[in-house]
């Protein structure tokens, strides 16, 4: 197993155990909250930069608070990643992200009415 599958193994194992919140966090910079889930998500994949991409979309896309949004954030073994906002009908956006050290896979989130969190927490 490389080094790579591991962090990929260990962040899916993490997690597994996100299954509900008890506390909500904002930031003064964000125009949403997040959840135990996304924060544990975060922490463990050194990913506080989704937080300001999600930020970024909420922002120029308002719209987003009224229908439940699925996030996929899709990370393949050249680093690259591709992250995708969704509501049941159509992609509202799309971005690649040339770079990153997140662990691959394909991660899941929902983002509603100003809370961004974990596919486990819905």
């Amino acid at each position: 197993m490389t080094e790579e599958d591991k962090r990929s193994y260990e962040l899916e194992r993490t997690m597994a155990n996100c299954y509900g919140t008890e506390n909500y966090y904002t930031d003064r910079h964000l125009d949403f909250k997040y959840t135990d889930g996304v924060k544990t998500f975060c922490e463990t994949a050194i990913a506080y930069w989704l937080l300001d991409l999600v930020n970024s979309v909420v922002k120029t896309k308002p719209a987003m608070n009224e229908d439940l949004i699925v996030i996929t954030l899709t990370v393949k073994d050249t680093h690259k990643a591709t992250i995708t906002f969704e509501d049941s009908e159509n992609i509202i956006h799309k971005q690649v992200i040339p770079f990153t050290d997140c662990p691959e896979g394909d991660w899941k989130f929902y983002y509603q009415k100003n809370l961004f969190f974990w596919i486990g927490e819905y």
